[in-house]
């Protein structure tokens, strides 16, 4: 029975197909680096707001933000519609983008904090809408334990070519164009605007999805249930390993242009340069992590993975200082490395989502990706509270033309290189005891299929009797 449900699903893991469900993810990494870096800076340097006061809304905004993702994952859960559960979603997700995107990404008059923050919050919302359809649709799409390894990596791999896009979009058009009318930002806003529907409208078209089981109920929601999804051995420990694997390399962004070009002396050009290697780094990296997980499992190549980041993050402080050719080589290793854990604990909550299904006979993936997706939020956004508390602590001054101390350099390097390393290796700290392996799986998805084809099967006298002539005698 198991092997029927793993055919069934086999249609979905060809190339053409997993590349039309793939490409809505497309759009999702040009928001991750857009947001994360230019969007703060644009609304301070372009538009006349505080750095202060955007960075108050951004943090505000973020951490709202993440209580709305339980909410929109009892949504999905409870969606019925003739096009799908999680295509609906996905469709809305188009136009609240596109009105977010050029409300704040065109934008070239001075705004206010009201503006900016109303704007943030239709941006996160329809990012959510995206995100959260994406990542429950991909766990229906297939079913078998690997599959979904393979799944999830092209979802990943599919977002890095979106944020090295978008990175290169404004160098590629100085060089081609140095008279574009449209430069920086707003340039970035229009690329968004072109592939959100694009790149949506391809999934939305072309990406198959399966039926709804029989079986799978989405009664109401209660703080019970919600706390006992929360506290699943096996969930739990996928959350635990989210929060810290994506604490860990988040808390080096804020101190990546302090540590390339301060301690080890590299130039701005240089520097950035240097982070665009990190994140082609990440389209390299899951095809091998998915052999990997083939090999040993999906949670020991957690482990596994944390153990290489930490020895990764630690070649870096071994290099001399302004090496170009060195530490482009380093940089491809740790994006190589820090590419392997969101995928596949993504895939990891699919595998709780059937267990769940099975225990309960009710539907939670939604709400369980909400809970996984709250955990990676969380991570990012605490990271730079820690890498800003940090740095006073050896006397670092972050001002424009600071001269610091050795003592100070000497902090921001072990900053930059210890909590990152620690947080990840706590995070596969976390896959200790996780029980939730390729055999387990299999059992799980066989009693799935069992029971649906026995409520078929039940289903069947009764509708041939209603079918037949003699029943009306």
């Amino acid at each position: 029975m198991a092997q029927a449900g793993m055919n069934a699903a086999k249609p979905s893991e060809a190339p053409r197909s997993l590349l039309a469900f793939s490409l809505a993810s497309f759009p999702t990494g040009a928001f991750v680096i857009t947001l994360a870096v230019y969007l703060p800076n644009y609304f301070t340097s372009a538009l006349g707001l505080p750095l202060a006061t955007v960075g108050v809304v951004f943090a505000i905004i973020r951490l709202f933000d993440i209580g709305v993702d339980p909410l929109l994952g009892i949504a999905m859960d409870h969606t019925r519609t003739p096009i799908g559960r999680y295509r609906p979603w996905l469709i809305a997700a188009m136009p609240v983008l596109l009105v977010a995107t050029a409300a704040l990404y065109l934008k070239t008059t001075p705004v206010s904090a009201f503006y900016l923050a109303v704007w943030l919050i239709v941006l996160y919302a329809g990012y959510s809408m995206m995100m959260l359809s994406l990542a429950a649709w991909a766990s229906v799409l297939v079913v078998e334990y690997h599959a979904r390894s393979r799944i999830y990596g092209w979802l990943y791999t599919i977002g890095i070519l979106g944020s090295v896009a978008v990175l290169l979009l404004p160098q590629v058009t100085a060089t081609l164009w140095p008279a574009a009318p449209v430069k920086g930002v707003p340039l970035m806003g229009w690329f968004l605007i072109v592939f959100v529907p694009l790149a949506l409208g391809t999934t939305v078209s072309f990406a198959h999805e399966p039926e709804r089981p029989r079986s799978a109920h989405s009664e109401r929601v209660s703080i019970k249930d919600y706390l006992a999804l929360f506290l699943r051995p096996e969930m739990r420990r996928i959350l635990f390993a989210v929060l810290f694997c994506v604490m860990g390399p988040a808390i080096t962004a804020p101190l990546y242009i302090f540590f390339f070009e301060q301690a080890r002396g590299y130039t701005a050009t240089q520097t950035n340069w240097l982070l665009m290697i990190y994140l082609a780094a990440g389209f390299f990296g899951p095809p091998l992590w998915m052999r990997v997980a083939h090999r040993l499992g999906k949670h020991p190549t957690v482990v596994v993975a944390s153990v290489c980041y930490a020895l990764a993050q630690t070649f870096l402080l071994m290099l001399p200082p302004a090496r170009v050719a060195a530490m482009s080589g380093a940089m491809f290793l740790v994006g190589f490395v820090a590419s392997s854990f969101v995928f596949l604990l993504r895939a990891m909550v699919a595998d709780v989502s059937d267990d769940v299904l099975l225990e309960t006979e009710k539907d939670r993936t939604g709400l369980l990706y909400a809970l996984e997706t709250s955990a990676e939020k969380i991570g990012s956004t605490v990271s730079v509270g820690i890498a800003y508390a940090l740095l006073p602590l050896f006397g670092f001054n972050a001002a424009a033309g600071a001269i610091n101390t050795p003592h100070a350099i000497w902090g921001l390097e072990l900053c930059y290189l210890g909590p990152p390393s620690l947080s990840v290796l706590i995070g596969g700290l976390a896959m200790w005891g996780y029980k939730l392996d390729e055999r387990r799986h299999a059992t799980i998805r066989r009693e799935l299929d069992e029971r649906r084809l026995s409520e078929t099967n039940a289903q069947l006298p009764t509708a041939k009797l209603a079918e037949s002539p003699a029943s009306g005698t």
